[in-house]
């Protein structure tokens, strides 16, 4: 487990991700919503369109696991399990949870 300050700062680091995380999606929704059958698209523009809400879909789904993993990373830090890997138990490397704090894994049991 990582000690009460770093856990403090990865906290911080999360709630910032999961805030950054439900602006994007927030902002991207109105993007994903189905393409409506307007008869000002040629058949080429709404196929664009069509591709362009497939990717936005794929983005959002995206984010959405990643708030996921972002907001069970919190509640392990609430839990005091915050930086042991849930399969092992060993502590997360450092260096692990500096690139990616809602890591679950150590590098062995990834």
């Amino acid at each position: 487990m990582a000690d009460p300050e770093n856990q403090d700062r990865y906290r911080k680091i999360l709630q910032e991700s999961l805030k950054e995380i439900e602006e994007y999606l927030k902002k991207t929704e109105e993007s994903a919503e189905a393409v409506s059958p307007d008869k000002s698209l040629g058949r080429l523009s709404r196929m664009e369109a069509i591709q362009d809400q497939q990717l936005i879909l794929e983005a959002r789904r995206r984010k959405k696991m990643q708030k996921i993993a972002v907001q069970s990373a919190l509640q392990r830090i609430e839990n005091g399990q915050f930086g042991n890997c849930i399969f092992c138990g060993k502590p997360i490397a450092p260096e692990r949870l500096e690139v990616a704090p809602e890591s679950t894994t150590c590098v062995v049991c990834s």
